[in-house]
């Protein structure tokens, strides 16, 4: 048995797989952009976050299935010796392929440097938190921070709390400002911060320029169910459309990294008032029907590649190898 090559071997299978269905996806969603807004918020939140585990669910199924078969199944490497093998005994030969060892170095260069800047912005963030905590007075369920930067966010991966400064607190009054912190509270009761953690780790298994637009789908999923939320809680769309144009006014200022922000970004603001206003699907039915549509592709095509393994992995061999 040669360690080396059989993880060159097996995790080559999961690069390939993994990066050409991240892609094929990100395209897709892309593609059905306009289908899938009419969808509701909630199932397009579902889509995006579906997509980003889809690729590194189903290739680590594979890669467990031509394991197994490699242990379990008939060794036909001896018979088939003009490839290299996806076998834990007889995988040494991808060791000597270039291509393939330049290729899978790449891709854990490329994710390690991908969960290293994230890992980094979230420590960063968290000092940053840390220090505004310590600053802070509780109002409530609300951390009030003396400044003459108007913000209102979310922060913190376990346990998250709301933060708002004096000059939006100031700024935005009665029954606006019961709407910004109850679109806050709705991130927070929904964890939303730990949910799009979970999604930035798995979009960095994905092909390169694929993650940032799911990722930025994900946030405005999100935020217009947030938005909805929050008019819900306070019966009145206007209301927190009133909150975000003036938040907009009173100017927005940088957030720490990891936090989520009431205040929409110029680019989004017209979209999520309109989308607010008009009362747009909330999409919660159409959610589920994605996501028992997803189990069922899930377990189609790991029940495919358990079936089809032994056909499936001499063809893998002799594709590659």
């Amino acid at each position: 048995m040669n360690s080396l090559g059989a993880i060159v071997g097996f995790t080559l299978v999961f690069v390939l797989f993994t990066w050409a269905m991240s892609a094929l996806l990100s395209l897709m969603i892309q593609a059905a952009g306009r289908p899938l807004r009419r969808l509701g918020a909630a199932a397009e939140r579902r889509v995006t976050a579906l997509a980003a585990a889809l690729p590194v669910l189903v290739a680590a199924a594979l890669v467990g299935a031509l394991i197994l078969s490699s242990i379990a199944g008939p060794d036909h490497c001896p018979v088939h010796d003009h490839h290299a093998h996806l076998c834990l005994t007889h995988g040494d030969d991808w060791a000597s392929r270039p291509w393939a060892v330049a290729l899978v170095s790449a891709a854990f260069a490329v994710l390690a440097i991908r969960l290293s800047l994230f890992a980094g912005a979230l420590l960063r963030g968290g000092r940053a938190v840390a220090r505004l905590r310590s600053a802070s007075v509780a109002i409530g369920d609300v951390r009030l921070v003396e400044s003459d930067q108007p913000f209102c966010f979310v922060a913190g991966l376990r346990r998250p709390e709301i933060y708002a400064s004096s000059a939006a607190w100031r700024g935005i009054v009665g029954i606006e400002r019961e709407a910004m912190i109850a679109h806050e509270r709705a991130h927070v009761r929904h964890r939303d911060l730990a949910w799009r953690a979970a999604i930035e780790v798995l979009c960095a298994f994905g092909a390169p320029l694929t993650s940032s637009s799911i990722v930025a789908r994900w946030d405005h999923a999100t935020e217009r169910l947030r938005d909805r939320e929050a008019a819900d809680a306070v019966d009145s769309p206007e209301s927190v459309a009133g909150a975000m144009v003036r938040m907009c006014r009173l100017g927005t200022s940088a957030i720490p990294a990891g936090a989520t922000s009431f205040a929409p970004k110029p680019a989004a603001i017209v979209d999520r008032v309109e989308s607010l206003l008009t009362e747009s699907p909330r999409g919660d039915r159409a959610a589920a029907v994605v996501t028992t549509l997803w189990v069922a592709v899930v377990v189609t095509m790991v029940a495919s590649v358990a079936v089809h393994v032994e056909p499936l992995h001499h063809a893998l061999e002799s594709l590659l190898g």
